[in-house]
């Protein structure tokens, strides 16, 4: 397995070299004809960044960061703070993010292209070394979420390659079709045949490093273990003949236990396994009942403070302009998957801040461990999506690739994890009251629209390695080729991988 990463490189744009670059960007996207507005997709062939020479490449953009929405401030009677204006150029790739910036760098035409498109910000002479200058304005974000941990671009060409294929060959196939009760096995032992006699349609995937996996696991143990510590640390403390204590680690035990085998068939390995050490941890609570009042009143003194809050700060949400309006529904819908791309600031003070901070983590946590495998949430159309912190945390860039129109995109939150839309929006200015963090907010549909909508920025230049395809695509895909590759397969399920065809 390849693990995908996303490269983020900032700049401040030379305020007189604004226009420039701007016309500049627009040479790189497909022209739809003289005097047509710019739709923002790349040619994947073009003369600056041919990005569709690079085959690790999944999505890429260009865009100049230019927040409308500083005026607010002024609404709100706070004082407006001043932020320059950034080019950022943002991509998820196979493999590290360092590894790619130093394929683009080697890489004659893109560097040149590169060197163009960065001339127009600060500190690139002729005589910069690309490479250093990209790191150096290179940003982590603070979370990021990948629909399919390991799918590399490679294998979704390979698997959409072979979906046709094997539709053509079904077309061709010699032999009857057969009845809905008639056996199928004889039609997958074709297209089986068909595939293994054609080495180009076959994917082999890459072996995954060994550092990344005890990373992974490291990083993943980490709430595990917080949630086990406070028994490790009680236990040269514990009489294990106490029957209080017998009686809890059997309830407890028990109900970790069944939670871990359900949650396993249902869900996740990882899900299942925090599941199980929070269930522990809350039976802790149970045996030293004055740490549990401990920790129940520190949650409700916190929820109490966040309510205080939400009702204290101001909301000011104005309407979109129709020009503003009009210039992002241009960008939109001329292929099945989207950009998005939303810049806002984080609401005045330091709990608000420290208070995103924390969730962000546990978002680049739940993104990484349990949420990878095609849903993130209950939202199953994002290929790929990341917050990341500008302007010395005071500020979030949040960018999304999704299937579909930005109305469904919207309702789907609003209508399956509208609640972690307010956990998460919920802290940046502007954004609908919420109430006890979780409540209201995005269920304010309207206003929320709103507020998505006058933060979100033009996208200057988009490229998708593999336009026209769906998440759910790219999952059937993956389905396809390894109901090829499985040695034993009933019929009932030859029927359902036919159906993927």
């Amino acid at each position: 397995m390849t693990p995908q990463s996303e490269f983020i490189v900032i700049a401040p744009i030379i305020p007189e070299k604004r226009a420039a670059l701007e016309t500049l960007l627009v040479s790189m996207n497909v022209e739809l004809g003289p005097g047509t507005p710019s739709t923002g997709i790349a040619d994947r062939d073009n003369a600056l960044v041919p990005f569709g020479q690079f085959g690790a490449l999944h999505v890429a953009r260009f865009v100049i960061v230019a927040d409308e929405t500083l005026g607010d401030f002024a609404r709100m009677e706070l004082c407006v703070p001043e932020y320059p204006v950034t080019l950022a150029f943002i991509g998820d790739c196979d493999g590290s993010a360092d590894a790619f910036l130093s394929d683009l760098a080697d890489h004659s035409a893109a560097a040149a292209g590169l060197r163009e498109i960065f001339g127009h910000c600060e500190g690139v002479e002729a005589s910069t070394d690309l490479l250093a200058w990209m790191r150096q304005r290179s940003v982590k974000p603070a979370a990021a979420y990948v629909n399919w941990l390991g799918r590399t671009t490679l294998q979704a060409r390979k698997e959409s390659a072979l979906r046709i294929a094997l539709q053509a060959e079904l077309v061709r196939y010699p032999g009857p079709c057969p009845a809905p009760d008639a056996d199928v096995r004889a039609v997958r032992d074709h297209l089986v045949k068909f595939y293994h006699e054609r080495p180009e349609l076959k994917f082999h995937a890459d072996q995954t490093p060994v550092w990344w996996w005890i990373c992974n696991w490291l990083h993943f143990l980490i709430v595990p273990a917080l949630l086990l510590l406070p028994w490790v640390i009680a236990w040269p403390f514990i009489d294990p003949f106490n029957w209080y204590f017998v009686l809890v680690a059997l309830v407890f035990g028990a109900l970790a236990l069944q939670a871990f085998v359900y949650l396993s068939l249902k869900a996740t390995v990882t899900f299942a396994v925090i599941v199980a050490a929070a269930i522990i941890f809350v039976g802790f609570l149970f045996f030293y009942p004055p740490i549990g009042l401990l920790v129940v009143g520190t949650a409700i003194g916190f929820l109490l403070l966040v309510r205080h809050i939400e009702k204290r700060e101001p909301e000011v949400i104005p309407k979109p302009t129709e020009a503003h309006d009009t210039a992002l529904a241009w960008q939109e819908d001329h292929d099945v998957t989207n950009q998005f791309t939303i810049v806002g600031s984080v609401k005045p003070g330091a709990f608000r801040r420290n208070l995103l901070i924390v969730i962000l983590w546990f978002t680049q946590y739940g993104a990484r461990h349990v949420y990878n495998r095609g849903f993130l949430a209950r939202i199953q159309t994002i290929h790929f999506a990341s917050w990341t912190f500008i302007d010395g945390k005071r500020r979030v860039l949040f960018i999304s690739n999704y299937d579909g129109s930005r109305q469904a995109y919207m309702d789907d939150f609003i209508n399956k994890v509208g609640w972690g839309l307010n956990i998460i929006f919920g802290n940046g200015l502007g954004y609908p009251r919420t109430r006890w963090m979780v409540l209201d907010g995005a269920k304010n549909e309207l206003r929320f629209k709103d507020t998505n909508r006058r933060h979100q920025i033009p996208t200057q230049v988009w490229y998708k390695a593999y336009p026209g395809l769906t998440a759910f695509d790219l999952a059937r895909n993956t389905r396809i080729r390894k109901g090829l590759e499985r040695r034993f397969i009933s019929r009932r399920h030859i029927r359902a991988w036919l159906r993927d065809l």
